[in-house]
């Protein structure tokens, strides 16, 4: 039974993971439509919505770090 216990946790790990993984492709999208259109603002606004998901989920790879890095990649 404990095998069971375990491999069911480890599926609902990789769910989380997967949703966590599927909204910061989601943000990094929007964040880069919003490059593409010269909207500052919603450059502004989306990444403090990343800066909330990395307070919420402070295990995973960093959002603003990740958006951080495509701005400055913007003379790229």
């Amino acid at each position: 039974m404990s095998n069971v216990s375990s491999l069911d946790a480890r599926r609902r790990s990789t769910t989380v993971e997967d949703a966590i993984t599927s909204r910061h492709a989601a943000v990094i999208a929007d964040y880069l439509q919003a490059k593409l259109d010269r909207n500052a603002g919603r450059m502004v606004e989306i990444r403090a919505e990343a800066a909330g998901i990395d307070a919420t989920y402070p295990g995973f790879p960093s959002l603003v770090a990740q958006l951080d890095a495509l701005r400055s990649s913007q003379a790229a």
